[in-house]
């Protein structure tokens, strides 16, 4: 899906999404074909159309009033490994400013909200010497040390968040979001202004994180844990994918599970990791008999 030279207009981006034009149309609508829009709404009644132009105007002047835009699919800014996603957003919502870093760029750290003192520690260590931006999920634990890792060291870093715009969740993340803007990093969120963060929003902001990057690392997770969605997704796009080998005791089970599952296991050390990092294998390995 190469970039178009016209963008759409924003607000009939969010108007077309207020009424619940299919994804695949909206798509088509984000690279700048509006038939498949004009065929959509030509039975929509009149009361819904102003409905949804008044609605998107609002939504529109929230994100201004937040400093944030628009980006379609369309765009030169749209993250380029979103592209391989087979259902990537047809546009997202931006605050901040997005790294020019080229095609699939940057390193994933992800894990357990709940994390072990170490797991937190080598999130924000290993987030300084490896390749950026830093991706992550705003979330406790694991993605908050490695945002402020990338922070600590002057790097930018980017959220991929489960909510729209203006309703931070964790809440008590708000200056660690306003952080990473004013760090030159960026919040990115597929949701409308102010909509509220759910279970199955998590999961989908999951396989954007996976996609943006080159390669991905889970530090430590249980075997249900959310950061697994990203694993699964970084495997079903073929990124790069680390987990932090598996000690005794410790609640990482889900890093076997990765492990087993063709990630590269990942020493503790972080200087043996960033080395992983930065001259990574040219493809994850497969395990129990794939080919």
């Amino acid at each position: 899906m190469p970039p178009t030279a016209e963008a759409p207009n924003p607000l009939v981006l969010i108007a077309a999404s207020l009424l619940r034009v299919p994804a695949r149309r909206l798509r088509a609508l984000a690279l700048g074909d509006d038939a498949a829009l004009r065929d959509w709404i030509a039975n929509e009644s009149a009361t819904r159309l102003a409905e949804a132009r008044r609605d998107a105007r609002a939504s529109f002047a929230r994100l201004e009033a937040l400093g944030a835009r628009v980006i379609p699919l369309g765009d030169a800014e749209y993250p380029a490994g979103l592209r391989d996603l087979s259902d990537p957003p047809p546009f997202l919502f931006a605050i901040g400013t997005l790294p020019a870093r080229g095609f699939r760029a940057g390193t994933a750290i992800v894990g357990s909200r709940d994390a072990s003192e170490e797991g937190r520690a080598f999130a924000y260590e290993l987030a300084q010497r490896v390749p950026g931006p830093i991706v992550s999920g705003l979330a406790l634990g694991i993605d908050a040390a490695a945002h402020d890792g990338a922070l600590a060291a002057g790097a930018p870093t980017i959220a991929y968040v489960g909510n729209g715009l203006g309703a931070t969740y964790p809440p008590e993340h708000r200056e660690l979001a306003e952080r990473i803007v004013a760090g030159g990093g960026a919040i990115l969120t597929e949701y409308l202004p102010d909509e509220p963060v759910t279970r199955w929003s998590l999961v989908r902001r999951d396989r954007l994180q996976a996609a943006h990057v080159a390669s991905v690392v889970l530090v430590e997770s249980e075997a249900s844990g959310g950061a697994m969605h990203t694993v699964a997704a970084a495997k079903k796009l073929e990124r790069i994918t680390f987990a932090c080998e598996p000690r005794a005791g410790a609640c990482d089970v889900g890093n076997r599970v990765a492990i087993d599952g063709g990630a590269y296991p990942l020493s503790w050390n972080t200087s043996s990791a960033a080395r992983a990092l930065c001259a990574p294998p040219s493809r994850t390995p497969h395990r129990n008999g794939e080919s």
